[in-house]
């Protein structure tokens, strides 16, 4: 194997959320290297692709998002409708009519919103 296959490897075995010392043993194993080589260049790979491996770990992340953007729409929706219907909702006990529609509507429009941003933010690689 090369050298970009042997980080390759090293990355996505990272990203797995791999213990280090079990992706050194195959590194040695693959390349031959002494075991301080070994965890030299994993540590070496690891500080020049962090932001690559984190990517590869994005799973839980994606999954939250997602709910977050659901949740939020439905909130949305359903607020509009029940403004629609006539419903009026007091926001703390506030005596403003609709205020509480508002309020919650706005915190599904935040909530979906906020979903984007962390999309966004969970493919845009950082520096």
């Amino acid at each position: 194997m090369d050298n970009t296959d042997i980080k390759k490897f090293i990355i996505l075995e990272l990203g797995k959320h791999r213990k280090p010392n079990d992706i050194i043993i195959e590194v040695c194993e693959k390349t031959g290297m002494g075991w301080n080589d070994a965890q030299k260049f994993v540590r070496q790979v690891y500080t020049e692709n962090h932001s690559e491996i984190a990517g590869h770990q994005n799973g839980i992340i994606f999954a939250l998002v997602i709910l977050e953007i659901i949740a939020g729409a439905a909130i949305s929706l359903g607020i509009l409708a029940m403004t629609l219907s006539g419903w009026i909702i007091f926001f703390l006990r506030f005596p403003v009519p609709y205020l509480g529609n508002l309020a919650y509507f706005m915190l599904g429009v935040f909530m979906i919103l906020g979903g984007i941003k962390g999309y966004t933010n969970m493919k845009t690689p950082k520096k």
